[in-house]
């Protein structure tokens, strides 16, 4: 560089940035492109970019599903005749030969020798339950609900599925009440084919309570269309 002249300015790489155009007589000069932020107050509404809501998301905020109760009705088939008799029948304490059905949507379901059947809460002639186990909620809507139970009704509880012992009601429950909450039904309930099993009487008694039916009178055989039939 010869004494005298003068360096080349280079744009600043900061803001403002200096970028070069042409002027009219088509020499470069420089222009400056300001890259700070807008001042508090310069932008209209109050400060906010048009178009967005406050505290700046453009998305909208999704609804919370909505959450359904889910109950467990226990029915004792014995009406208190379990508990009486069976230390002297089988040798141990029974309290009750349960049958149960799950509540949800406003309505009873339950599994028996005609299939699954449905009712409005203790509509069967077996009346009011005998106790309520709270399951906790489901956000399982009615319409996937109603063809999840279609899918078990002609699949793995269909009526000639029955078994007194190893496929009831309480194994319906059970399996409804894992889908609907996650949780299962009380092992009180769950257990009771299998001790009453170990014992002499009942082994003794099986061949007969096997070729036994139960279903529950008074509800109404599921349909795939509307729930009901």
């Amino acid at each position: 560089m010869r004494r005298g002249s003068v360096a080349p300015s280079v744009p600043s790489v900061t803001s403002p940035l200096a970028l070069p155009h042409l002027s009219g007589g088509g020499a470069v000069t420089g222009a400056v492109l300001s890259l700070s932020p807008p001042l508090p107050g310069s932008l209209p509404d109050g400060g906010r970019l048009s178009g967005l809501p406050p505290g700046g998301c453009p998305c909208p905020m999704e609804e919370p599903l909505a959450l359904h109760p889910v109950k467990l009705y226990v029915y004792d088939l014995s009406k208190g005749m379990a508990r009486r008799l069976s230390p002297l029948m089988l040798g141990k304490q029974l309290d009750g030969i349960w049958h149960t059905s799950i509540i949800v949507h406003k309505d009873e379901f339950f599994y028996g020798s005609g299939g699954i059947s449905s009712c409005a809460p203790g509509g069967t002639l077996l009346g009011p339950p005998d106790s309520v186990v709270d399951l906790g909620n489901t956000e399982v809507t009615e319409e996937i609900f109603l063809e999840y139970l279609s899918s078990l009704g002609e699949s793995v509880f269909r009526g000639e599925s029955y078994n007194l012992f190893e496929h009831n009601c309480n194994t319906f429950s059970n399996e409804v009440a894992q889908f609907l909450t996650g949780r299962k039904i009380p092992s009180y309930i769950t257990d009771l084919p299998a001790e009453v099993l170990a014992t002499p009487f009942g082994q003794a008694l099986r061949p007969f309570l096997d070729t036994n039916q139960i279903q529950p009178p008074g509800g109404n055989t599921f349909s795939r269309h509307n729930g009901q039939s």
